[in-house]
């Protein structure tokens, strides 16, 4: 059976993940102890409501210290939530690390939805394959589980949303004649319009 403890591990020199602060204590230990600058959490409701996080309070404690925080609420253990809600979940995380922040990324054990939230982020926002990705994760954090078939699923409805730009943008790639491979100009155009669209998505939910 899990039990809670305050435990974090880095993944980048700009991201850390971790577990996540009950009280306002152990916000200031993650400042004192990580040097980061901002907090990102994936908390839903019903996880505040059920470890009886006072929200107010946390936000509170972390004003004091300067923090930036954000927040993405995705529901634990629903994969068809985490794929509905991990491109805003990307964009967010993208928006703080592009403002310079080293960046706090907590769920509740800090196994699930946040591994999976760095875990998109590297591949669809920073190209890093796939197998890198994972395995700087699990460097960090040797126990996480991200829910591949979010992030899947997730890239699914990306395509699909968006193709007529990959098909216009995998075109221009083929005219070049560099890969001579539509199926790799697919691939590069694809990766090329998700990180260019997921930029662009509203940041609008602080903690």
């Amino acid at each position: 059976m899990w039990t809670w403890s305050l435990n974090w591990g880095e993944i980048t020199p700009y991201i850390v993940v971790g577990s996540c602060p009950m009280t306002p204590g152990d916000i200031i230990r993650i400042r004192e102890e990580t040097g980061v600058s901002a907090l990102f959490s994936l908390q839903h409701d019903e996880c505040l409501a059920y470890w009886k996080i006072d929200a107010k309070a946390m936000c509170h404690a972390a004003k004091k210290l300067k923090l930036a925080t954000m927040r993405c609420p995705i529901r634990d253990f629903d994969v068809p939530d985490m794929r509905r809600n991990l491109p805003r979940a990307i964009s967010t995380l993208a928006h703080l690390l592009r403002s310079g922040h080293r960046t706090y990324v907590h769920c509740t054990a800090g196994l699930g939805r946040s591994p999976l939230t760095v875990l998109g982020y590297l591949i669809l926002m920073e190209n890093v394959h796939k197998d890198e990705a994972i395995r700087l994760i699990l460097r960090g954090r040797p126990d996480a589980v991200p829910a591949w078939e979010a992030l899947y699923g997730a890239c699914d409805d990306l395509e699909n949303l968006y193709r007529e730009d990959i098909s216009m943008r995998a075109y221009e790639l083929y005219e070049t004649g560099v890969n001579q491979d539509p199926l790799m100009d697919w691939t590069k155009a694809k990766f090329a319009v998700f990180k260019k669209e997921l930029i662009k998505y509203v940041v609008d939910q602080t903690v």
